[in-house]
């Protein structure tokens, strides 16, 4: 029986209770928003000596954070190399980020560890095989760099990616052994347990309405409440919706849509992803697989900004496991939902000044798992101030308008089949 709705509500035991801020009350910062990133940062600026106070307008986790695939990738976008990454951000920041990305699978697990968040985490290994010959030689040319830049690498040819992945049409490519996965709605609601123990107070159900200037600080208003503090920090991501325009003006936001099939026979387990390690190519519309918990196929991606998008999200996507998969001979969509990313130009995440006192974070593009605890582990202190402005990884910049960005979702919906022409094209020929 097909379920409109996500797996992983299914299958995740319930939120920790949070209440709706109804009183006036203060604090050192406010972090808006409880998804990874301000879960992460609000637990590691707690455990740095600050009064926070953490808002989200529905509950742990509401957004992408609890809706993704739970892929833990120790990567960048496929598109950036450190070549690409130096020419964006400068040598100093560049190395900076790269470190920061090579340990993010480290930082999520040991997090599990320590605070024994029951999410299902699988620390395997994260795959990146090629989609054609072409893109597998620039994955190996990369290979010297990031392992330079401190990435536990391995190269897997052919034959050997084949024996990790089951999925015959795809090349060589990366192993990277910190990767994994973890049920992502679980680890946010354990992100979550982990904050209130360490003293955030963590407030559901209450949207921030405005931010206002207070004396030397800000004023927070929800519909029931308010905090007044010094310091702000925006972790919304995509939802940001009209609170900042300066910062809804600086993303791309794009809906993703993923499906679970039914629970699939336990010998096709065994040669399909047997170590349940996730696999994403490196196609522009990534081809992403893994299993669930309870033996379910789970993927997904974006689909054209047509009527009826969630019904064809299940076709296009049951059928395109049946193209990759062998012996497959039966796809049931028995979950199917959708979130929201925050992507930006140059699929880099941005630091940005909103104005003195407020900050934000914001275009994980779609690696949020790892890259939001790692940056939130080092945000936390920067807040508590242990550490300079110049000395975060990310360039502290103003926010940078995008052309159109009222519109600009649509951009990687309407240019998907562009991208998938040429996805074929290249497996085919290249």
């Amino acid at each position: 029986m097909m379920e409109i709705g996500s797996l992983w509500e299914a299958i995740t035991p319930a939120a920790p209770k949070c209440a709706k801020l109804t009183d006036a009350i203060t604090a050192d910062v406010v972090v808006v928003g409880a998804g990874f990133l301000g879960l992460s940062s609000a637990l590691h600026a707690a455990k740095a000596g600050l009064d926070v106070v953490l808002l989200e307008s529905h509950q742990p986790g509401f957004g992408a954070s609890g809706r993704n695939t739970g892929f833990v990738v120790p990567s960048l976008k496929t598109s950036l190399g450190p070549a690409e990454v130096v020419a964006a951000l400068g040598a100093d920041h560049a190395g900076r980020l790269l470190k920061l990305v090579a340990g993010s699978g480290r930082a999520v697990f040991d997090l599990i560890s320590r605070y024994d968040i029951d999410c299902d985490a699988v620390q395997n290994g994260w795959l990146q095989p090629a989609h054609s010959r072409a893109a597998e030689e620039v994955l190996h040319g990369r290979m010297p760099r990031l392992v330079a830049a401190g990435v536990d690498a391995e190269w897997l040819d052919r034959d050997a990616m084949l024996k990790r992945t089951g999925l015959p049409s795809l090349h060589g490519g990366i192993r990277v052994a910190s990767g994994g996965q973890i049920t992502p709605l679980a680890y946010a609601y354990g992100l979550a347990r982990a904050a209130i123990s360490a003293g955030v107070r963590l407030f559901g159900d209450s949207p921030v309405k405005s931010i206002e200037p207070d004396g030397q600080g800000w004023r927070v208003r929800t519909a029931a409440g308010e905090v007044r503090a010094r310091r702000v920090l925006m972790t919304t991501n995509a939802l940001i919706g009209n609170l900042l325009p300066e910062l809804r003006a600086s993303i791309i936001p794009a809906r993703v849509f993923q499906i679970a099939t039914q629970p699939l026979p336990r010998p096709l387990r065994e040669t399909l992803l047997p170590d349940m390690a996730p696999v994403a190519d490196t196609r522009r519309h990534t081809f992403a697989l893994r299993w669930s918990p309870d033996g379910r196929l789970v993927t997904g991606g974006m689909v054209p900004p047509l009527p009826g998008r969630m019904a064809l999200a299940r076709r296009l996507f049951a059928n395109r496991l049946r193209r990759m998969v062998p012996d497959l001979t039966e796809v049931r969509v028995e979950y199917s939902w959708t979130g929201m990313i925050a992507g930006t130009l140059d699929f880099l995440p941005r630091m940005m000044r909103i104005k003195p006192g407020i900050d934000a974070v914001i275009g994980c593009n779609g690696r949020g798992v790892a890259l939001t605890t790692a940056l939130g582990r080092e945000i936390g202190p920067w807040l508590a101030g242990r550490m300079a402005d110049a000395d975060l990884t990310l360039p502290l910049t103003a926010p940078r308008p995008i052309p159109f960005s009222r519109i600009s979702g649509l951009g990687p919906h309407l240019i998907l089949p562009v991208w998938e022409a040429r996805d074929a094209f290249e497996a085919r020929f290249r």
